[in-house]
């Protein structure tokens, strides 16, 4: 065997030893799989739970989220800092202007790592008396069970339209 050869054998070795440590100290496919299904279903149960009627589901929020509403409507796109900050600007307007609760009608829940994605329609009676629908995708980034960042998506228009209107 030539020097050169002898060198590259152990390269080689080498390289193979550094993949197999990595893969015995990060976390295994199956590691990652069950912190998958543990998000869906913490998420999927208290959507569950919403639609019956026994669920906060922004009890999942951590104190500290950060959740963000895109487009591009001043009144309620952007971003929203902490629980409070969301639930004062956003779910309690909304609540004051609804006679009845919003009910969610959940089409899928997926997990991929620590995201989970619910995609859903909600629909409620107005205190006018017209019922408000919309259509919504959240993106929720979970850390030990708790949703700590969202990105949401659905009808800015049609969210500040009741917002806009007088909760009385």
């Amino acid at each position: 065997m030539t020097k050169t050869y002898r060198l590259t054998v152990l390269r080689g070795l080498s390289l193979v030893a550094c993949l197999m440590l990595a893969l015995w100290f990060s976390p295994s496919a199956a590691e990652d799989s069950s912190m998958e299904e543990e998000n869906r279903k913490i998420v999927g149960e208290a959507f569950k739970g919403w639609e019956a009627g026994t669920v906060n589901v922004f009890d999942l929020l951590a104190d500290d989220v950060i959740w963000t509403i895109t487009g591009f409507d001043p009144m309620v796109s952007g971003t929203y800092h902490g629980k409070v900050d969301l639930l004062s600007r956003t779910v309690e307007p909304f609540s004051e202007r609804m006679s009845e609760g919003l009910s969610p009608t959940v089409h899928s829940v997926w997990a991929d790592g620590d995201e989970v994605i619910i995609h859903f329609d909600g629909e409620g009676r107005t205190a006018a008396g017209d019922v408000y629908r919309n259509s919504y995708l959240w993106i929720f980034k979970m850390d030990g069970g708790v949703v700590t960042e969202v990105i949401a998506f659905l009808d800015t228009a049609a969210f500040a339209a009741l917002l806009a209107r007088d909760p009385a």
